[in-house]
């Protein structure tokens, strides 16, 4: 016999089918009631920091579509989600397409109110420049955490066209107000050409651990999970564009010779045993998508953080 559920929990698809009703994340509730609950998932549809092909403001609404077909239990972690957390489908950020500041205002008021409420958010994104607010937000409740991220690109160039805020800058800047401490920033699947010498530089200078792809390949993510301070917490965003454009082309920002979704799943869960105190899927650009591969990928890999917040 099945154990109690925990509290909000996906709806049963042998009574309302997979293919009907209004898509939320996995058929889970939507609410911003926050009694009870442990975890709410929330997009934001926000594209304004992207230099290249803009769209991953229409990311929620897919990756949604595509999380139908998630189930309830983890088959690694041997955890039914669902029984050990209360979790629903907040909605979407009240993004302003025009406007970065106040987007970024928006963003961090509701995560504000989450993480007062002792939610766990998992946030689908969007650009990547939205991390930045979203950690300014974790800062207020987390004197020290880690930053653990799945990317082609280190997010630390300093700026483009004048401009210090876009999808390229986030980590540069989170250092610099001292939002991140840069030894405890690690980065799995960066690979490709830099802009600049100067970027590797800064990177080494503030002690950075990056993974590039041949050392994965050498190592897998034994050199990751040597260096990483178990004695603090730590954020994990995951940027599509980690993953080989074969596996996940819906992206606005394609690097060759990435992950492939086994070893994007397989990375994810061996990070086990960590504490998180929040999670991101970003950069899902769904009309450069075929046959949903990057958005059910996408879903994959957030239930994937699902399990590592239920056992």
């Amino acid at each position: 016999m099945s154990k109690k559920l925990a509290g909000h929990a996906p709806k049963n698809p042998l009574l309302s089918p997979r293919f009907g009703d209004i898509a939320t994340f996995a058929r889970l509730p939507h609410t911003r009631e926050l009694k009870g609950v442990d975890m709410a998932v929330l997009g934001i549809p926000f594209d304004g920091g992207t230099t290249y092909r803009p769209g991953a403001r229409f990311a929620p609404r897919a990756i949604r579509n595509a999380s139908v077909m998630n189930r309830n239990v983890h088959p690694d972690h041997g955890v039914h989600i669902y029984e050990k957390l209360s979790v629903i489908d907040w909605g979407d950020i009240n993004c302003n397409p025009l406007n970065l500041k106040k987007t970024f205002d928006a963003i961090e008021k509701d995560y504000g109110t989450l993480l007062k409420a002792g939610v766990l958010p998992i946030a689908m994104g969007g650009d990547h420049s939205v991390m930045y607010p979203i950690l300014r937000a974790m800062k207020k409740k987390h004197k020290h955490f880690g930053l653990i991220q799945f990317d082609a690109h280190t997010d630390t160039a300093d700026q483009a066209w004048g401009e210090k805020f876009h999808h390229g800058t986030p980590v540069r800047r989170l250092i610099d107000e001292k939002v991140l401490e840069g030894k405890n920033v690690f980065q799995v699947g960066i690979r490709g050409p830099l802009t600049s010498v100067d970027q590797m530089s800064w990177d080494e200078s503030q002690g950075i651990t990056h993974l590039g792809m041949d050392e994965f390949h050498a190592t897998g993510m034994r050199t990751i999970l040597a260096k990483l301070d178990t004695g603090i917490p730590y954020y994990l965003s995951f940027d599509i564009d980690g993953i080989d454009p074969a596996f996940a082309p819906g992206t606005g920002t394609p690097v060759v010779g990435g992950l492939s979704s086994y070893e994007a799943l397989s990375c994810v869960r061996k990070l086990r045993g960590l504490k998180f105190i929040g999670f991101d899927l970003m950069e899902v650009a769904p009309m450069y998508d075929h046959a949903e591969i990057t958005t059910m990928l996408a879903s994959a890999l957030i239930f994937e953080f699902m399990g590592l917040a239920a056992i």
